[in-house]
Order: structure tokens, then C-alpha cells, then sequence
């Protein structure tokens, strides 16, 4: 199962090894929360043209979402959650809040170039939100017998918060990430929200760092078993399945974290994950 380490991120490939037996850990970085919009038109329509449209439709997303991810890598981050077309990105390291600013502008550029590229049903509309916020960036890994990456607390809130102010084409950052940057990189708007003022990057991309090595203990417990039989092999022929969807949402884990702290929390949040 180890070639499923593409469909995790890597900081749980090493969970074990930094934080043995923990449940939560702190880190610092900054999350990049970017939505990306305009594509249910497009797949209703395809959906209706059997095989040929649902291969349409994984080629249109490879050719939205592969760019934006090879950005992220090459500026440091990692995705750690897709959330329909929204992506959650966490950049560390050296100047990360720049990196990540960084990205945020070259994605929305090269999803420019990817909407320019016609579909047999039209061309594409799409546009794309990001929010942007520095510091300290509190992560679950809880669950049995599969463990869930979970982004929970201030420097999430915050992260969302931001991206739900942002107009489609707009970076909106933080006042902790305004700070990091350099003098001028922002604007603030009338309702005081600062968006970024750079049209392309201030700094030079990086390598690719390899993703860690995990065996195959170890994937079993960070991705369902039967999904992961079905992937393993590769990615699997394109196809339109019915299926029933169930989504889940729980609220108050700010005030639980703020009252109790991330011990108790991570505890709760276990006993929820593992009966999900």
C-alpha cells in the first residue's frame, strides 16, 4: 500500500516518528486555504455524456489542480485536505508566510491559463478565493482503525474566516501573516481586510522535497482499507457510480480547546473519528 502516499500528506508519514503516541501537535507555518469556483456547471453537463464525459472531467480537474499542487511543493507546502474544489495547503520552513503568499499568487495565474483551454462543452469559468494566515497551526491525528488529519482551532478559524472575505481573484491575509511579510505587500480594503497587493512572486521557488518513506503498517492505518485496495494499483479508469454520500459536521471545538485544551480535545475528537 505504499504507493498510496501520494493521497496523504507527508507530515502523517512521519507523525509516528516526531511525536510518538501524540494525539495533536503544534507547528508553525501558514495555511493557505484557496477555493477554487465554476466548476458544478461544467460537470452536470459532461456527467451526461457517460465515460467519455467523466474522462473529460478527470483531465479538466488533472489540468486545474496538477499545476496549483506542483506549485505548492515547489514553495514548501503540502496539501493536507481537498474539501470538494477547495484545497487547504500548509507551508513551513524558511520565510514560509512569503512561500506561501508566493504560491497563492502563481496558482491563481496558472489557473488562468488552464480555464484559456476550451471543453468539448465550452470553455471554462472559474475563479478562485485564497486566505491566507501565519503562526502557530494545532493538527489532530485521530481515529481507529484509520487515522484523520484534522486542522482544528484559532489559526484555522482564522484561516477560513479569510478566505470567506476574499472576492474571486483576491489573496486576503491575516494581520499575522501581514507581518511577516515585506513593507507594502498589502492593501486594506474598506471593511479592513488586508489583501495582497503582489501580482507575481518575490522569491525564488525551491526543489521538491521527497515524500517520506512508509511501509505498508503504517498507510493501513491512514487510509481506509477498501478505498485503499481499490487505488493502490494506480489511479482507476474514470467513471460515473451512484453511491450515497454522508458528511458529517461537528462544531464548539474552539470553545472546547480554549476551556479544556488540545489534550481533552484530541481525546473527544478520537472517540468521534473512530465512531464515524
Amino acid at each position: 500500500m505504499t504507493d498510496l502516499r501520494r493521497h496523504v500528506p507527508p507530515l502523517t508519514l512521519v507523525w509516528d516518528e516526531e511525536v510518538p503516541g501524540e494525539l495533536w501537535r503544534v507547528v508553525d507555518g501558514t495555511l493557505v486555504f484557496a477555493d477554487v469556483s465554476g466548476f458544478t456547471a461544467l460537470t452536470e453537463r459532461l456527467s451526461q455524456r457517460g465515460r467519455i464525459g467523466a474522462e473529460e472531467i478527470v483531465e479538466t480537474l488533472n489540468r486545474v489542480f496538477g499545476p496549483m499542487l506542483r506549485i505548492m511543493a515547489a514553495r514548501g507546502g503540502e496539501l493536507l485536505k481537498f474539501g470538494g474544489d477547495a484545497l487547504l495547503f500548509l507551508v513551513r520552513g524558511e520565510d514560509h508566510a512569503e512561500q506561501a503568499c508566493d504560491a497563492a499568487v502563481e496558482m491563481r495565474a496558472a489557473l488562468r491559463q488552464a480555464a484559456a483551454v476550451p471543453t468539448s462543452v465550452g470553455r471554462l469559468s472559474l475563479g478562485m478565493s485564497v486566505g491566507v494566515h501565519s503562526g502557530e497551526v494545532l493538527l489532530f491525528l485521530v481515529g481507529s482503525p484509520t487515522r484523520e488529519l484534522l486542522v482544528l482551532g484559532p489559526a484555522a478559524t482564522l484561516t477560513a474566516e479569510a478566505e470567506k472575505a476574499a472576492d474571486a481573484g483576491q489573496v486576503v491575509v491575516s494581520s499575522a501573516t501581514a507581518a511577516r511579510l515585506r513593507p507594502g505587500a498589502t492593501r486594506a480594503r474598506a471593511d479592513g481586510r488586508l489583501v495582497l497587493r503582489r501580482r507575481g512572486p518575490h522569491s525564488a521557488a525551491g526543489a521538491v522535497a521527497p515524500v517520506p518513506d512508509a511501509g505498508d503498517d503504517r498507510m493501513r492505518t491512514l487510509f481506509p482499507h477498501a478505498l485503499g485496495s481499490y487505488l493502490a494499483p494506480g489511479p482507476p479508469d474514470p467513471e460515473h457510480r451512484v453511491a450515497t454520500i454522508a458528511f458529517v459536521r461537528f462544531s464548539g471545538t474552539d470553545a472546547v480547546l480554549a476551556a479544556h485544551g488540545p489534550g481533552p480535545l484530541a481525546r473527544t475528537l478520537h472517540t468521534v473519528v473512530t465512531a464515524v
